[in-house]
């Protein structure tokens, strides 16, 4: 049975809507007692969660988004903590975040260099 290590993370009211939906009874104070105790710990969880997060321990709940051709993406597993934000729903590795930060910073060095006049 595969285990992860996942890094306890501090209270969110997100997080204290999903506590509520799986029967935690206590209020939004006592969630933030029991969450902030470990902040910035870990804890390890066993069982099949899916792929292990390429980076480190952790649960894979992403995918590396980033076009690879022949209408595949690189698909790499990646944990939250790992996963770049691009757009809603969709993530790319810290090496294709860093392609898609340096293609986007040359397009605008290209553009502000550019002396043609706009008509």
């Amino acid at each position: 049975m595969p285990c992860y290590l996942q890094k306890i993370q501090p209270p969110s009211r997100e997080n204290y809507k999903l506590w509520l939906s799986i029967g935690f009874r206590g209020t939004w104070e006592d969630y933030c007692a029991i969450k902030s105790r470990d902040v910035g710990g870990s804890l390890t969880i066993c069982g099949d969660l899916g792929p292990h997060c390429a980076d480190c321990a952790g649960v894979g709940d992403f995918l590396c988004d980033y076009p690879v051709g022949e209408g595949r993406t690189c698909d790499r597993p990646m944990c939250a903590t790992h996963a770049r934000e691009i757009d809603e729903n969709m993530h790319y590795c810290r090496t294709h975040k860093a392609m898609w930060d340096a293609y986007n910073h040359e397009g605008r060095d290209e553009k502000e260099h550019d002396d043609t006049p706009e008509a």
